[in-house]
């Protein structure tokens, strides 16, 4: 471990028991400790996602909670109050009295709720379970990502057991929930090492399937995934196209495929969302209308740029309608390219091609 993963390593470790004590602005100002060491460490994007679930909790709106976060500041230690010590009260004179037998008396509280103290009116910060915090959606993405991380090399050992163990409970996961998101977390990790060990001319994977502990049934059920995968890292590129005509979709496959592609489909944002779990395309063609309630083609590339990995993804949008509005909202977007349809077959293939190239160059270049 180098001194920038211990120090990051360090405040991990504070943010995490500040949180536990219920002091949510230390916390955050341990996070953006780590934030200055290293702008996009999954582990306090995740933290940071769980610091405000649990702000919201307390009725402060996200906004509010966000702004928190920035403002808040680090200082080397954190002091505890300093109590003041009382001074001892003079001995007064014993003075004999006689012995008196007490009568019990049945103890009733008296005291109103109205005018019990703050400290008996104050609820647990963090999650029991007597008291559970609603977890927000984003937070439960932000520990299934912190799990991504940990089983990206394979099964896991007791001290990343133990650091697992208190994310879930400061995550709020319940052990049901945990074996859910385990479980995905190492079959996707599973699939992510078949990738680099083709790449590295790995044709058997018994070595991964043990370091990854997949099971009979598991090896069963990913066979159709891992045959899919294996056809994209033998094609020219994969490319991802969504769109709501499935004869559009149909159309477009058998065109990438003729020009040495490997082409997967989704009718919707959602599921184009589902299948990059598993599937990581070069280039994503995408139509701009879905029918609704779907998301659209804009909501969607917002989506798939915020997954890191796909920072540098080309993108091109599709689309039957020939606004002005629409080609300058997907430019203002980032989008690498906007085509028209029907699409012209040449023109496709040759920005495929161009957008890989490039992609490519930039890649070696980094």
């Amino acid at each position: 471990m180098n001194e920038l993963q211990k120090n990051i390593s360090d405040f991990l470790r504070l943010a995490d028991k500040e949180i536990k004590n219920a002091n949510l602005e230390q916390a955050m100002a341990c996070i953006n400790k780590i934030f200055a060491l290293e702008a996009k460490n999954v582990y306090a994007k995740a933290y940071r996602e769980r610091i405000i679930s649990l702000m919201e909790a307390k009725g402060i709106s996200r906004a509010d909670a966000e702004q928190k976060m920035l403002e808040a500041k680090f200082t080397e230690q954190f002091p505890e109050p300093i109590k003041e010590i009382p001074k001892p009260k003079a001995e007064e004179p014993k003075i004999a009295t006689p012995l008196i037998v007490p009568i019990p008396i049945p103890i009733i509280d008296t005291i109103p709720k109205k005018t019990q103290s703050a400290s008996q009116e104050r609820k647990p910060a963090i999650p029991t379970k007597h008291h559970p915090i609603k977890r927000s959606v984003v937070a439960s993405e932000a520990y299934k990502t912190l799990l991504m991380e940990i089983w990206n090399d394979g099964a896991i050992t007791s001290d990343e057991q133990s650091r697992v163990e208190s994310m879930r409970e400061t995550f709020a996961i319940t052990h049901d929930e945990h074996a859910i998101i385990e479980k995905d977390v190492r079959l996707t990790s599973y699939l992510n090492s078949i990738k680099v060990e083709w790449r590295k001319g790995v044709t058997n994977f018994d070595a991964s399937r043990k370091k990854f502990l997949i099971t009979d049934q598991e090896q069963i059920n990913l066979e159709p995934k891992v045959f899919q995968l294996l056809q994209s890292l033998q094609s020219n590129g994969s490319v991802l196209a969504l769109d709501d005509e499935i004869s559009f979709l149909t159309m477009i496959k058998g065109l990438l495929s003729e020009g040495g592609y490997y082409c997967f489909t989704a009718t919707t944002g959602e599921e184009g969302l589902q299948l990059l779990d598993t599937m990581t395309p070069d280039i994503v063609l995408c139509d701009i209308n879905f029918s609704k309630p779907n998301m659209s083609g804009f909501a969607f590339y917002e989506k798939f740029r915020s997954i890191d990995k796909f920072l540098a993804t080309p993108f091109i949008f599709l689309s039957a309608l020939d606004q002005d509005v629409l080609i300058r909202t997907g430019k203002k977007l980032g989008a690498d390219d906007y085509l028209l349809k029907p699409v012209d077959t040449e023109m496709l293939l040759a920005t495929i091609e161009g957008k890989l190239r490039r992609s490519r160059e930039l890649r070696r270049a980094n």
